[in-house]
């Protein structure tokens, strides 16, 4: 059966969008997109806020566990009076104050091991051994405060030997370091004016944040002891080590 005419101009005239629908149709769109983009951008900034509040303390961390490493695999260091002070030289901790807090500076020899991908049998021959280590706070070229490890590995030579430097985390408002002799907390060691003896434990304590705003830094603490120390009062309180982590007080 044949349609009529007036129903094929019907349905003809309803074959497409009128220019009104067309323009609804794009302002809902764009109302959509709009809501889309707000919700990622707001989605984005929170995951970044939630960044910059994890990583000061993820770095802090990772540069404690390594301090802690280096100064649990200290040996005792040797007579200050004998020529043969090359390998195990002294322990030296110096206390410097900051603009925001402490600066202090520390170099011991350690023993220590660099990870070695392959043949371990293939690796340098200085890849292990004792090291000298120095953990200091450097400001270069007008950049943040920076913890920096430098360890020198060859301790033979009689000239200045080449050493390696590594950055364990910047922004650092506060590195400040106590040793105990048993009896009180002093602000900095020499080793060759206690016996040629350690320290019995080290007490760390690093700030991270903003160095210009005046807002708390993330701060975390850890003590630490020392195996080969000669002193046993306090083996039964320092044998293990704590960390403690917050706010600037």
């Amino acid at each position: 059966m044949t349609a009529c005419p007036a129903r094929r101009r019907l349905f003809s005239s309803r074959g497409g969008f009128s220019l009104l629908e067309l323009l609804i149709a794009l302002a809902m769109s764009s109302m959509l997109l709009l809501a889309l983009y707000t919700a990622m951008r707001v989605t984005m900034k929170s995951r970044d806020s939630a960044a910059a509040a994890v990583d000061p303390i993820r770095s802090a961390s990772v540069a404690m566990d390594l301090i802690q490493q280096d100064f649990e695999a200290v040996p005792p260091p040797a007579p200050s009076d004998t020529s043969n002070n090359i390998l195990f030289g002294p322990f030296y901790g110096e206390h410097q104050a900051g603009g925001r807090g402490d600066n202090d500076n520390v170099q011991f020899c350690s023993i220590g091991a660099d990870p070695v991908e392959g043949d371990v049998t293939e690796a340098p021959p200085l890849s292990e051994g004792v090291r000298k280590v120095e953990f200091y706070v450097t400001q270069d070229n007008g950049q943040s405060p920076m913890l920096v490890r430098r360890i020198t590995r060859n301790l033979l030579p009689a000239s200045e030997a080449p050493y390696d430097e590594e950055v364990l985390c910047k922004d650092v408002r506060s590195f400040s370091l106590r040793y105990f002799d048993g009896t009180t907390w002093q602000e900095g060691w020499d080793s060759t004016l206690y016996d040629d003896s350690l320290p019995l434990s080290v007490a760390v304590t690093l700030e991270l944040g903003n160095p210009t705003s005046d807002k708390p830094g993330q701060r975390i603490s850890r003590v630490i002891a020392f195996p080969c120390a000669k002193n046993s009062l306090i083996s039964g309180a320092s044998s293990s080590s704590s960390d403690t982590t917050g706010g600037a007080q």
